[in-house]
């Protein structure tokens, strides 16, 4: 039964869980969601493969995709890239911002191909500011955000990390494709 996306293309470059998870809903609702990744696999596939490659958070987060192996800083996998970007109709990435740039999928770059694309870019500190050049992740949104500390677990005058759940890289799964479903319509 289709769902309320069907019909619509998003392509998926992202890794870990934020972006992933934000892509798992957009193909929930029915997206046809691509999954472009490095010809090694993306990082979640070694984090406890219970095969060569696969593992069960990498699954769980990448059901309802297709994925398509490309070598992004070669000009081949850029080719095949840009053309999937013609096709799209949304893109999800989850990078520092200089990345995109020194690839070639920025904003700039990509909505010159194809200006209809709604480009969704999920970076740790933003485009901007004095931190946006670093890389993040949930431990490190939840410890600068306060939430470790609020937890109220201390030893040894540290506060410790008791969520068990990416809750941050969840809520910006979440935050990713409903800014999608924002943007189609």
């Amino acid at each position: 039964m289709p769902g309320p996306l069907d019909g619509v293309r998003v392509l998926d470059i992202t890794q870990i869980v934020a972006g992933p998870f934000g892509g798992l809903l957009l193909g929930d609702m029915g997206a046809d969601v691509i999954k472009i990744e490095p010809v090694w696999g993306e990082a979640q596939r070694q984090t406890m493969p219970f095969v060569p490659n696969e593992t069960r958070n990498f699954i769980s987060l990448n059901r309802s995709k297709r994925s398509v192996p490309l070598d992004l800083t070669k000009p081949q996998g850029l080719e095949v890239f840009y053309k999937l970007v013609d096709t799209a109709d949304a893109l999800i990435i989850n990078a520092r911002p200089d990345v995109p740039v020194k690839l070639g999928i920025d904003y700039e770059t990509l909505s010159a191909r194809n200006p209809r694309l709604i480009y969704c870019e999920n970076t740790a500190f933003g485009r901007k500011g004095p931190h946006s050049d670093r890389p993040g992740s949930d431990i490190t949104s939840q410890g600068l955000s306060g939430m470790i500390a609020a937890q109220g677990v201390v030893k040894d005058g540290i506060a410790q990390h008791v969520i068990a759940s990416p809750i941050v890289d969840h809520a910006t799964g979440i935050t990713m494709a409903w800014g999608v479903c924002a943007a189609l319509y």
